[in-house]
């Protein structure tokens, strides 16, 4: 159920590994960037895609948080962990890697102790040496035991250790895959060694020479070094990929790598690679065959730390046109995961209980706002416990599923885990969330930097995401997700040390520009109360367009406030007289309706939606023009009639 709203995504990652089966595949497909803040089912989409694939094409799940990026080492995990992931046999396919095992080999000796005659000498001693099969074996097992946990396709997530057998049956598989693939199983590495002198490339190197400097420069610190070995690296798989599919009989499938976390350093290693070596493949005007489709999950910063690298992506925004997208000829995209809309949630709701999944949903999206790790973990609370449907509140202070943490504050990790790389909650981005949660938008935000603790600057992840501060109209201001905002503006308000309600609200407010009226009434709304804003509208109301002060209004009242101390006008008789009453009525009671979580009884939604009608009828006697005001007054009473 976690999949609705994702299907046109679903469909564009099936166009990008489907291949028509007269076509040979010749140009690559796109590599597809997915982007999402933190829980928004970046990995559950991957996982998705890898179970309906894995058993028709070869394909591998990587998560190279399995194992920690070492820059001292020279294997490449995320490397190894595709081509032992896409060695798990699939009827039909028999993919071999003879030049990356090549590779492994040679990286894994270190040749700088010897003189050029005594390097030839050992490089020759290894490739007699592997061509043993049991030797072979061996070195592929010892493989398998170091990176095979970041394939999901052969290891469970959170296991240690792969089982023996398992670990026997993929080196025993790849090998003889390998071997038999010679005349009377005299097996040579020889053909394949003699690919690094050209590496399909205009190029005419000695290809013992190029396999010794390659361990060489694999061991190499320097940036620029790493990536020319990671280029050789790749190179070595495509060709290795395109001559196992050439085997396959009208193929209709692409080679699928899949990569979480996609912006660990080793994952991003992998991509930028990939996309180098195609560009140098176009540019010399090869037309070789490139069957593998590489989709990656990124919190938004992959595409910002390949700059430079390699050209710029398309941006592919809903709604996706997956047959366009699929087909076409760019070298890569970026795509971002969108919220879950209100008629999703109400579908997911079903599962908890199908004759109430309407208000459930309703309740749990006006909550969460859509976000897929949210809604997803509070429907499956609220079916254990369904009391708490009726109590928001009280189901986000209740204990969360991390030990020593509440709902509200495991949701908010949720977030602060998607400015990680390694999806750790670092202390000082969280402290920072909450300070920045009271910003009406990412401008705002940064101006708060001087009160947020050492090391969050305007450079850090935190305002770097392009996923956490999103808009959702061209040109208008990024802001935080509402559920973000909520349950930092909850944990602000809690805070009892460092930067309080009041320093970060009084900030904000004393910095705002002199003619951005919505922002200074909304700060000072949150700061001292209704009373700080209702006199001043009151007096804008006959000098403004009626439209331009309800879109002031709007802003001013866009953040329900999270001490409520509105709640004397909520939970009261409707005593309004006056203009500034009414305006005071409308104040308190439209950010209840509209957003506060604490009004989720249809009566008591039904109440304040007619005394919000009745306030926009009487202040509307006090505008140059009353039909908006009137046009809004009906709009609540609609919604009356709908809760009764």
């Amino acid at each position: 159920m976690v999949f609705v709203g994702r299907t046109d995504l679903l469909e564009l990652i099936d166009h990008l590994v489907e291949i028509p089966a007269t076509d040979a595949g010749e140009a690559p497909k796109p590599v597809l960037v997915v982007e999402g803040c933190g829980g928004s089912g970046r990995t559950a989409v991957l996982n998705k895609v890898l179970a309906k694939w894995q058993g028709h094409t070869p394909s591998v799940l990587v998560r190279p948080l399995e194992r920690p990026f070492d820059v001292d080492n020279p294997v490449r995990t995320v490397l190894a962990a595709v081509m032992l992931g896409l060695s798990v046999e699939i009827p039909g396919y028999a993919v071999a890697f003879p030049r990356l095992l090549i590779a492994q080999i040679v990286i894994a000796e270190d040749f700088s102790a010897l003189t050029p005659p005594e390097q030839l000498i050992r490089l020759n001693e290894l490739l007699d040496q592997y061509q043993d099969r049991a030797a072979l074996v061996g070195f592929v097992r010892d493989l398998v035991n170091v990176v095979g946990a970041l394939a999901a396709n052969i290891n469970v997530p959170g296991v240690g250790s792969i089982p023996a057998g398992v670990v026997d049956r993929l080196a025993g598989a790849l090998v003889g895959r390998l071997m038999r693939w010679t005349p009377l199983n005299r097996f040579t590495w020889r053909a394949q060694a003699a690919w690094f002198g050209h590496q399909d490339l205009p190029m005419r190197h000695n290809p013992e020479r190029m396999l010794i400097a390659l361990s060489d420069n694999a061991r190499s610190t320097n940036p620029a070094t790493r990536r020319d070995v990671d280029d050789v690296l790749i190179g070595a798989l495509l060709a290795d990929l395109r001559h196992s599919v050439t085997k396959v009989k009208r193929r209709t499938s692409n080679v699928l790598v899949l990569i979480d976390d996609g912006d660990a350093p080793a994952a991003a290693s992998f991509t930028s690679s990939l996309l180098r070596v195609r560009e140098a493949i176009v540019a010399t005007g090869a037309r070789l065959n490139d069957p593998l489709t590489l989709v990656t999950a990124s919190s938004g910063v992959l595409v910002d730390e390949l700059a430079g690298q390699v050209s710029p992506p398309q941006v592919w925004s809903s709604p996706l046109d997956p047959a366009r997208m699929g087909a076409s000829a760019t070298l890569w995209a970026r795509t971002r995961l969108p919220d879950l809309g209100e008629s999703d949630v109400r579908l997911m709701a079903k599962d908890v209980d199908a004759y109430r999944s309407e208000h459930i949903g309703a309740t749990i999206y006006r909550l969460t706002g859509g976000h897929p790790a949210a809604t997803d973990y509070l429907l499956r609370r609220i079916k254990q416990e369904p009391e708490l449907l009726d109590d928001l509140d009280e189901l986000l202070r209740s204990p969360g599923p991390e030990t020593g943490t509440t709902v509200e504050q495991y949701l908010l990790r949720i977030f602060g885990r998607g400015l990680s790389v390694n999806k750790l909650v670092r202390r000082e981005l969280a402290t920072a969330l909450v300070t920045v949660s009271a910003a009406r938008s990412k401008s705002e935000a940064m101006s708060l930097v001087s009160l947020l603790p050492a090391g969050v600057e305007h450079d850090s992840p935190l305002f770097k995401s392009r996923t956490l501060w999103s808009t959702d109209t061209p040109g208008a201001a990024e802001k935080l997700p509402a559920l973000t905002r909520l349950l930092g503006l909850r944990a602000l308000l809690a805070r009892i040390d460092g930067q309080d309600w009041a320093q970060v609200l009084g900030r904000l407010r004393d910095g705002v520009a002199p003619d951005d009226l919505a922002s200074r009434l909304h700060h000072a709304r949150l700061l001292d109360g209704r009373d700080a804003v209702v006199g001043e509208l009151a007096r804008c109301l006959p000098e403004m367009p009626p439209p331009q002060w309800l879109r002031l209004f709007d802003e001013v009242v866009e953040t329900p406030d999270p001490g409520r101390r509105d709640s004397d006008l909520i939970e009261g008789p409707d005593r309004a007289r006056s203009l500034n009453e009414h305006i005071a009525v409308l104040v308190a009671l439209v950010p209840a309706f509209e957003s506060d979580i604490r009004i989720t009884a249809p009566e008591q939604k039904s109440t304040l939606c007619s005394r919000i009608a009745h306030s926009y009828e009487k202040v509307s006697d006090h505008a140059s023009d009353s039909a908006p005001f009137l046009l809004r007054a009906n709009k609540y009473r609609r919604l009356a009639n709908q809760f009764q």
